[in-house]
């Protein structure tokens, strides 16, 4: 009790009883803390560090501090700080990847590895998006894969999945798509010609070499004594076994996290390496669990709330969630009513700006798929709130909409010569929907037009008639329906009668557009989130009652912005990208059924085909997307704002709400 009595008077910060336990926690033994939303946990894991080295005497050198990412390793420094560490005394505080990176680096200056590695980041992350559709062009040319059956986003994603499950190509197995491993493949090895290195990259080849490389191993795991590893709830199974390796027989591990804030399953994460896992794999020494029970950040009433919710999972720790702060105010209101619940968030983020003189950045609006913030975001463009979204496109500048727009822009000059802008919406639009087109026969046929200055339908139409550049009887028939689909919306362009949102339901219509999201994508939440986009899309525009040329224009005009600067922007974004972050008030729009929670069963979409990574199953959905709702409501400090319509989430009766705080709009 010594220390924290003394840490108190010094640094004027007073730990709770639970938290002094997770300092002075006995030497030689392994802990396990479960610290609840704004519980002060690294706050406690700094003087738990404190505690080691100035009162145990632990040489800061022997302590591996891990963090989930570069956000929380710099606020873990000034939490360092804060407690009164010299930096002289402080020991180096790394993320999984910063550690790896280091790892590599070293072992680059030693020689293990060539010196002439790009490391493909920052500014250089385009190269990684060049390079897998070099790779998809490249097996579309060999005809190794069909023609638009690979998709560059999915591809990376699956591939930063497989990598975080330590599968190489030739053990990358895909339950969606045959096409994925392949173009896994082709891209390692255009990566590797260029001896090029990417964030994921980082914890495979750290992990190689520290398992493989004698040197490499006694330079970073040796003499660790001590590994306290943050976020514990969200690591995958490449991080868990770099903790392995680094804790080794020796060291101390003290992991701390939330299994309630378990929400990035769909990355690599599973909650059992917390839930039930951690006692088992490192079961050499007596392994303690602590709770950190009570919230710093809000009051009773979110607390309340958020801890009447998360009950309702079983596949959890149980443990209380109790306000720190019994006095502090705060607010959960549900607002009933469809659209003019969405009209009456705006209003009451707008009377929190100019009426409570509330910052921007204080607010923050939060979804479980960005097409749920698409309503609110025209709303916001309606009233002139600056605002920006974080993570993803506008609403107007999704990839599904730009394609609808492109095909508009492309008919509007389809009988001029054709230039590089226009041969850019052609290879935009040719697979949406797929007509197995490949993008190396689209650009070959943009050159020979620009070659012989030929206008897209001419080229075309020679494409369709000749069969030129390798074209079987089947493309072009599917070049002929290409064609015929573009020239009608320049006929209906040229009447002049449709408005835009005519236009628009018409060409989504004539090529069953909806339906295509479903067959590239499989039944699941990618393509429920694009077809959703397109229709508010349309409602929008619908609304606006604007002409399809109109439209070009307006959409290029539009700045969510509205000229204001970052911080009088109020951020709209998913709530997978606000883990460890707060706010004053939290705004949740279209908190429907079939959207939080979404519902639809989706299996993991990778697995090692010679089954020697048997990863943990995916946690019972609703349970999920719970967690999630539950992560979305701890964010607020004051006050949650909730909006949905005639078919309100499930989760709004778990919270258990007096009838007082549900608000008709």
């Amino acid at each position: 009790m010594y220390l924290v009595k003394e840490v108190s008077q010094l640094n004027k910060l007073t730990l709770t009883s639970e938290q002094q336990q997770v300092v002075q926690h006995p030497i030689g033994r392994h802990a396990r803390v479960l610290a609840v939303a704004g519980s002060g946990k690294s706050i406690t894991l700094a003087y738990r560090i404190k505690y080691l080295v100035l009162e145990e005497n632990v040489q800061p050198d022997t302590i591996k501090v891990l963090m989930f990412n570069a956000l929380a390793r710099e606020q873990f420094h000034k939490h360092l700080v804060r407690v009164g560490l010299q930096d002289i005394l402080q020991p180096e505080v790394h993320t999984f990847h910063s550690f790896s990176y280091k790892v590599i680096q070293t072992m680059t200056r030693n020689g293990v590895l060539p010196e002439l590695i790009q490391y493909w980041l920052g500014d250089k992350q385009e190269l990684i998006w060049l390079t897998v559709k070099r790779a998809i062009t490249n097996l579309e040319k060999a005809r190794r894969i069909p023609p638009a059956s690979a998709d560059p986003e999915t591809a990376l994603n699956a591939i930063g999945l497989w990598k975080g499950a330590l599968l190489p190509p030739e053990r990358a197995g895909s339950r969606n798509s045959t096409s994925l491993p392949l173009v896994y493949a082709e891209y390692e090895r255009l990566r590797r010609q260029k001896g090029a290195l990417t964030f994921d990259d980082f914890i495979p080849m750290a992990l190689e070499l520290l398992e493989g490389n004698p040197v490499a191993y006694q330079r970073w795991c040796q003499g660790v004594q001590y590994v306290i590893v943050d976020e514990y709830q969200d690591i995958n199974f490449g991080q868990q076994t770099l903790i392995e390796v680094l804790a080794g027989d020796d060291a101390d591990v003290m992991v701390v996290g939330d299994d309630d804030q378990t929400i990035y399953e769909w990355r690599g994460a599973r909650p059992n390496y917390i839930i039930q896992d951690f006692p088992k794999v490192f079961d050499n020494k007596p392994a303690h669990d602590y709770c950190l029970s009570r919230s710093f950040r809000f009051g009773p009433v979110i607390a309340q709330c958020a801890a009447s919710l998360i009950a309702s999972n079983t596949n959890r720790v149980q443990k209380p969630l109790v306000a720190h702060m019994t006095s502090k105010h705060g607010f959960v209101h549900v607002f009933n009513g469809g659209y003019d619940a969405t009209k009456t968030l705006a209003e009451q983020v707008l009377a929190l700006v100019q009426v409570d003189s509330v910052p921007q950045v204080e607010i923050i609006v939060l979804a479980r798929l960005f097409a749920q913030l698409d309503t609110l975001e025209a709303e916001f463009l309606g009233r002139e709130i600056p605002y920006r979204v974080d993570g993803h496109e506008p609403f107007f500048k999704r990839r599904e909409v730009k394609a609808l727009l492109d095909y508009i822009r492309l008919a509007r000059v389809l009988h001029l010569q054709m230039n590089n802008e226009m041969g850019a919406w052609l290879l935009n639009v040719a697979n949406k929907p797929s007509r197995m087109l490949s993008r190396y026969v689209l650009s070959k046929l943009i050159k020979e037009a620009q070659r012989e200055r030929l206008s897209t339908s001419q080229i075309l139409e020679l494409a369709a008639e000749s069969g030129m550049i390798g074209l079987n009887v089947m493309q072009q028939r599917r070049v002929i329906v290409l064609l015929a689909f573009i020239q009608a919306i320049h006929d209906r362009l040229e009447t002049g009668l449709e408005s835009a949102g005519e236009l628009l339901n018409w060409m989504i219509s004539e090529t069953d557009y909806l339906a295509y999201f479903h067959d590239y994508y499989g039944k699941g939440e990618h393509a429920d989130e694009k077809k959703q986009a397109v229709l508010n899309f349309i409602d929008y525009v619908s609304y606006t009652r604007v002409k399809p040329l109109e439209l070009l224009k307006l959409v290029e005009e539009l700045d969510t912005t509205q000229g204001a600067p970052p911080d009088e922007q109020i951020i709209f974004t998913t709530i997978f990208r606000t883990k460890g972050l707060e706010y004053d008030y939290v705004v949740i729009p279209q908190c429907d059924e079939n959207a939080l929670p979404y519902l639809k069963g989706e299996r993991t979409a990778i697995y090692d085909k010679r089954g020697r990574f048997q990863e943990a199953p995916i946690s019972d959905k609703l349970e999920s997307e719970r967690r999630l709702f539950y992560v979305a409501i701890t964010r607020a400090r004051k006050g949650v704002m909730i909006g949905t319509s005639a078919n309100p989430s499930r989760f709004l009766q778990e919270l258990q709400l007096q009838k007082g705080e549900t608000l008709l709009a």
